[in-house]
């Protein structure tokens, strides 16, 4: 019955505010999984320190969901293209209400890595096929949404950081009680998200399309090599805070706050400009972020850092809502779901490759602030590859506005 209710609407398999709300909260997931635990870090060592293994397993609760959601994404594509996208999607949400909550019901370190596990396999699903709902319904509105997207994963990601040290404060659970605001995505994706009009337009009589390898490599490559330059910041800007003078880890995480909203400005700004080639897009983007990662290398105080964090949220949150988008665009319905797995394993992996590649630029050249400035460097030279190299999206034969 509730299958049936997103149907019986007017807007049936086309693009309505609340679906776009539901992708836009599905979006938010691969920011919970991570960032609502960095609290919980020394509390999960309280508790479960003295465990075998535990020196591996406690950081890896944090990391896991994302390197499942890399490696999985491909199936969660495959089977969206196949199967259908809602059945997919509404599968990847309540997989994801199930794992987040497993740790407010264990005491064992196994199960809730297992979890975490099965958190990013739920993830892929959630990640993969919203990007790919996104361009299905909206076609060439999908600007607008993507920009949103960006927006709400900035203001989530300060907020959850917040929430996650005040419940990490209470007990080593209690940041795993945020998994329970999942609950309200997964009762939308149930009530308001159906099959594309694309395939309930054209049903079996669509023509058969090779997979767009050459595309998909493409946006593939593209999407890893910003990511790793997008991620030199986020992940490295609060030690160096803490170097130039910043003060407790409190202010620091006040600091990065307040940094990250303009972050939102980016993805406005993104929005106003979006009618621009791809490349030129993506080459302001990353002008913003290795600009901001230079000044962060060369800056002498922590304020002079920040300034440098500020203008490298600009470029960051352009940086999402561009490649989503492009991706979008470059692949026809049919292949959209396989090609968009590629889009979000390329992002994911960008978060594990980055801490290896920064360590070992620190250490060849004396440092992680150099380190920094070094990044910032190379980033602007993307910038101009980015400019020179890469095509605008010619839109594809087969989607949610045809």
């Amino acid at each position: 019955m509730l299958a049936s209710l997103a149907a019986q609407r007017s807007g049936a398999g086309r693009g309505t505010t609340a679906k776009g709300v539901t992708l836009i909260y599905a979006n938010i997931l691969p920011v919970m999984a991570i960032v609502s635990l960095f609290p919980a870090i020394p509390k999960l060592f309280a508790a479960f320190g003295d465990m075998p293994n535990a020196g591996f397993l406690i950081p890896a609760i944090v990391t896991i969901p994302s390197l499942c959601a890399a490696l999985f994404a491909p199936v969660a594509g495959i089977l969206a293209d196949r199967y259908g996208r809602r059945r997919s999607f509404i599968f990847g949400m309540g997989l994801y209400v199930a794992a987040g909550i497993v740790p407010l019901f264990t005491d064992s370190l196994a199960l809730i890595f297992a979890s975490r596990a099965i958190l990013g396999l739920a993830e892929a699903f959630a990640i993969t096929i919203s990007t790919a709902l996104i361009g299905d319904y909206f076609g060439e509105e999908r600007h607008r949404w993507v920009s949103w997207v960006g927006v709400a994963t900035s203001i989530a990601g300060t907020g959850l950081i917040a929430v996650g040290g005040a419940l990490a404060d209470i007990s080593w659970r209690g940041p795993f009680a945020i998994y329970l605001a999942a609950i309200p995505a997964f009762v939308m994706a149930v009530l308001f998200i159906d099959e594309p009009a694309a395939r309930t337009d054209h049903g079996d009589a669509r023509p058969r399309l090779g997979f767009p390898w050459r595309a998909a490599a493409l946006i593939g490559a593209v999407t890893l090599v910003t990511s790793v330059l997008y991620y030199v910041e986020p992940l490295n800007i609060a030690r160096v805070l803490d170097m130039r003078g910043a003060g407790s880890a409190t202010r620091i995480g006040l600091i990065q706050a307040a940094t990250s909203l303009t972050y939102i400005a980016g993805a406005f700004l993104y929005r106003r400009l979006h009618a621009r080639p791809t490349g030129q897009l993506l080459a302001l983007a990353l002008s913003f972020i290795g600009i901001g990662q230079l000044v962060i290398g060369v800056a002498s105080s922590w304020q002079l850092a920040s300034v440098g964090a500020a203008i490298q949220q600009v470029g960051g949150g352009m940086v999402i809502p561009i490649l989503l988008a492009w991706g979008q665009a470059m692949l026809p319905y049919e292949q959209r779901g396989r090609g968009m797995s590629i889009w979000a394993t390329a992002f994911f992996c960008g978060t594990f490759v980055c801490s290896p590649i920064v360590a070992a630029v620190a250490g060849a050249i004396g440092g992680l602030i150099p380190a920094m400035a070094t990044m910032g460097v190379v980033t602007l030279i993307a910038a101009v590859a980015a400019a020179v190299l890469i095509p605008s999206a010619p839109e594809a034969k087969v989607s949610a506005a045809s």
